[in-house]
This record gives C-alpha cells, structure tokens and sequence, in this order.
C-alpha cells in the first residue's frame, strides 16, 4: 500500500519472489480453519457479508460497499479466489475464509493481498462476522495466516520474507488487535487515508520479517 511513485513507475527485479504451486491454504489453528474458498462457501459468505455489512464492516471494509449485494456477486468473488491460487506463475493475492474448527461454520475472512514479488512481501487483513466478534477469533486468523505467509515453500507455506498490515488509525478495533499481537509499527502517515463516513484518517502500518516470527506458535519471537 506505501509505496512510493518511482517504484510503480521503475518496479525493480530484486528477490524475484515465485511460488512453484499449487497454492493451497488449509490451516488450522486452535480453534480455526483457514483455507482456500470453494463453491460450497458462496451461500456462508453472502450471508455472513450482508448481517455485518452495515455498522460492522463498514465503513472500513470497504470492498462490500458495492460488492456482495447479490448470490452472483459472491460467486464472482469465490471464483476469482478458486483462480488466483489455480495461477502460481502470476499470483498476487487471494482471499481465504475463516471457520470454526468444532462446527465449520463460516466466521469472517482473511487472505494475502498485494504480493510483491521484488521484496518477497505481502500484505494482509482479516474480518469476523458480526455475531462473532469477541472471541479473538481475528487475532488467531491473523497470526495464522502471517506463519502461513512467512513458512518455508517445502513446509506449505509462501515463503514470503516479511508481512504488511495496515488500518486506520479511527479504526480501534483493528488497531489494538493488531497491537496484541507485538508486531512492529513502522508507519504513521498523517492525513493520508480517505474513509467514505468518516473522512480523512491517519493511516497506521505494521511489518514483521520472516526472522522475526515464529511459526510454529504464530507468534512475534521474543527480542527479535
């Protein structure tokens, strides 16, 4: 998301990132699935997107103020999902649903977005249906799909070298989730972040770096 205009302009070869495929997420955590969508999943999310949409998800999820209004639009999605892991060479994001691990029903979502192939980075985000927000059940995802993002190619993972998150900073909620989990905060534009409803918003980053996370307990390594 920060990146500066020479670097649209002028992108650099650098680590030259790549992932050997397919790529599959199906994680799990304490409490948790983590997994790639299917079509099964279609009905659960449109669901789940139209109870939290209003008041909830937005106006910070700003991806379903115009989408998910309809069955077809939430099929178009879920393909778009099915496709991007279906295309190692040229992957740059994908959406993954969240479930719960005792009745596998549909929580919220998750994924990684804006793969950067020169840097071996990514960014991610997550959000948790309405009536199950509470439970720490974002903070889990979240962790998660960062050990997920940051594991070794050969372990499953994307072997990704460091992990971006950003969210504004009237957004509280987001922001002391994300400071649950000890990540370092490295940015703080001012009056960088536009808001429908709300306005103008600082927008706040977090980053964390393959040797600074562990992955077997999806955790910030102690005085890393």
């Amino acid at each position: 998301m920060t990146r500066c205009a020479s670097e649209n302009r002028y992108p650099a070869t650098g680590l030259e990132w790549s992932h050997s495929g397919p790529i599959r997420c199906e994680l799990e955590s304490e409490r948790l699935v983590i997994r790639n969508y299917t079509l099964d999943d279609v009905e659960p999310l449109f669901e789940a997107i139209n109870e939290s949409r209003e008041g909830h998800l937005l106006p910070w999820m700003t991806w379903c103020q115009d989408n998910h209004h309809t069955v077809e639009s939430t099929t178009k999605y879920v393909c778009e999902q099915m496709l991007a892991v279906a295309q190692p060479m040229t992957f740059t994001n994908v959406g993954t649903g969240i479930f719960c691990k005792d009745t596998g029903r549909f929580l919220g979502g998750s994924g990684v977005h804006d793969v950067r192939p020169d840097s071996a980075s990514c960014e991610t985000g997550y959000w948790i249906r309405r009536d199950a927000i509470g439970n720490g059940y974002a903070r889990e995802a979240c962790a998660r799909t960062i050990s997920w993002a940051l594991e070794e190619q050969s372990h499953g993972g994307l072997g990704l070298q460091r992990v971006r998150i950003y969210c504004a900073l009237e957004n509280a909620h987001s922001k002391q989730l994300i400071e649950k989990l000890s990540i370092r905060q490295e940015v703080h534009q001012r009056r960088d972040y536009v808001v429908d409803g709300v306005g103008v918003c600082d927008r706040l980053g977090w980053g964390v770096l393959k040797d600074e996370w562990d992955c077997k307990n999806h955790c910030v390594i102690p005085h890393a």
